[in-house]
């Protein structure tokens, strides 16, 4: 909020580009490999040090190659600022791989609590690092500060709080034990990110710094309820739900309900943010983000089939059907993408907004038809009965939003979105209390 409101859109747009190859490799570091080490019961203690060992080695490659790779942004854009932002991220590529050992041997070790503590501190560290920097001057680097710092202390405080057992080795032991499980998570990961990031690529190289700039606001504002949710929720279904991996009326059961649960959460804060997200923008960005309101919008539209999507890839793991996740992933991939094309040819991010969204929908009907029929046994249509009420609950909402938002707007945007969100509030308590289906929701979470 604070660096938006000082520095501009092309700033923004620069480094999220940049950002998206660090976002690419720790897809490897921290997520497939720390999964690979909890998963693993056959490796030993020496093991971490040795495959330690390789991430140092492999880290000092690829920060070496991804600041080499500033020269080449620097050379498509004619704009030799990509060369400094890519070395300064390049060190957020290092602090990555030598986190990801640490990290799986935090996570395996259930240290919830001082996971917790540690995520407080290196956001409280890059807020500072970033917002002083931004004092003093450093302009686009603030961003790049405020992005690093946090992985930095990440590395620091995991190497300080985790033990492992460093060694020279490099055997090959430990590499072969996980080889076939990262193989496989490492397929879906790179999947599940190309259609979640495809855009962002697209945008910068046909639309230029800027409109990616406007285009990544809009996305990371709808994108914080999806990523509470799926920081919340999606830990927590695929270990619960993997000691009913051949009980498949149980797993069915619990994701319609699931599905329709969430259904009522979520479709209600798509259309809220929809209907206010000028309010939203000029409240937490500032007047000069108003290209960001219209695209936010449209893929607000999108935030409930989004989250709905998502519950699906534990579902998968839970029934053990890696290989179908892979081929939905695929698809998933094929279809956003095609549909980010489409809309970058009206040369607008508008109409990128427009066709995301829509593919966002498609996507939903053909992940969720797959799953019920190949791991649930089941009829898509049945899922779909089950999101008919959401669905009502979403149009009341919009409706009541739709008559009564004029009389609550004031000359404090504060203020018009406190008022209007009280009232979303109580319309939607109300909703699911006269319905009857608040009592499923809180009897479904509580198990």
């Amino acid at each position: 909020m604070l660096l938006s409101r000082s520095l501009a859109a092309r700033d923004f747009g620069i480094v999220t580009f940049v950002q998206i190859i660090a976002t690419f490799v720790n897809l490897f570091t921290g997520e497939a490999v720390p999964s690979a080490i909890i998963q693993n019961k056959k490796l030993h203690e020496k093991d971490y040090g040795v495959l330690f060992n390789y991430s140092i080695i492999l880290g000092i490659v690829f920060t070496l190659g991804y600041g080499a790779l500033g020269y080449v942004f620097a050379f498509s854009f004619g704009d030799p600022i990509y060369i400094p932002v890519s070395w300064l991220m390049s060190t957020l590529v290092l602090a990555s791989f030598l986190n990801c050992v640490p990290q799986g041997l935090f996570l395996k070790a259930l240290h919830f609590r001082a996971l917790s503590i540690r995520r407080i501190i290196s956001s409280i560290m890059g807020l500072i690092g970033g917002v002083v920097s931004l004092l003093f001057g450093a302009g686009i680097y603030a961003i790049v500060i405020a992005l690093v710092l946090p992985v930095i202390f990440s590395l620091i405080f995991n190497l300080f709080y985790v033990r492992i057992n460093f060694t020279r080795s490099l055997s090959l032991r430990p590499i072969k034990l996980i080889s076939e499980f990262l193989t496989e998570q490492a397929k879906f990961s790179v999947l599940n990110y190309g259609y979640r990031n495809i855009d962002n690529v697209l945008i910068g190289q046909f639309l230029g710094p800027t409109a990616l700039g406007y285009y990544s606001k809009s996305y990371q504002l709808l994108s914080q309820p999806i990523t509470l949710f799926l920081g919340i929720v999606t830990p927590v279904l695929q270990p619960v739900l993997s000691g009913y991996e051949k009980d498949v009326e149980y797993i069915r059961q619990f994701y319609f309900k699931m599905s329709s649960s969430v259904a009522f959460i979520a479709i209600p804060v798509s259309v809220f943010f929809a209907m206010n997200s000028r309010e939203i923008t000029l409240l937490l960005f500032g007047p000069h983000w108003n290209n960001s309101v219209l695209p936010m919008a449209v893929l607000s539209l999108s935030i409930w089939v989004q989250l709905l999507t998502q519950i699906i890839t534990p579902i998968w793991q839970s029934r053990n059907l890696p290989k179908l996740q892979t081929r939905n992933g695929l698809i998933s991939f094929i279809l956003i993408t095609l549909s980010i094309i489409v809309g970058i040819t009206f040369h607008s991010i508008v109409s990128v907004a427009i066709m995301v969204s829509i593919s966002y929908y498609v996507n939903f009907a053909i992940s969720s038809h797959m799953l019920v029929k190949y791991a649930l046994d089941s009829q898509v249509i049945k899922l779909f009965r089950g999101l008919l009420m959401p669905v009502l609950s979403g149009v009341a909402c919009a409706l009541i939003l739709f008559l009564v938002q004029p009389y609550l707007t004031f000359a404090s945007v504060f203020l018009t979105l406190l008022l209007r969100g009280v009232l979303w509030l109580v319309e939607g308590f109300l909703f699911l209390k006269l319905t009857g289906n608040l009592n499923m929701i809180t009897a479904l979470l509580r198990k």
